[in-house]
């Protein structure tokens, strides 16, 4: 999947999720459409409408530093810089 997400956020322009962060949300949050298409959209759609913050929710939290989260209710997504500036790469999901 090849899909970006775009966000309005002074350092976080752009989410690109990772391989194992389609499959985590596909896991966590069940796309009632068959196809990869189906889940590409739901989770683009879930970065373009999450909140970008320093902090990760308290259900969230383990001993590995993330420096940003993208958090859309029950799903958290760890972000690592992904290059360019402003690109980040989603690692995984996490659900509540």
């Amino acid at each position: 999947m090849h899909r970006v997400a775009r966000l309005d956020h002074p350092e976080v322009r752009e989410v690109v999720p990772s391989h194992h962060c389609v499959v985590r949300f596909r896991q966590r949050r069940p796309v009632r459409e068959r196809g990869i298409e189906a889940v590409a959209d739901a989770l683009i759609d879930v970065l373009e409408e999450a909140h970008v913050t320093r902090w990760p929710p308290a259900w969230a939290v383990n001993d590995r530093y993330t420096e940003l989260w993208a958090v859309n209710r029950d799903l958290a997504f760890p972000l690592e810089r992904g290059g360019a500036p402003g690109r980040y790469v989603a690692t995984t999901c996490l659900s509540r």
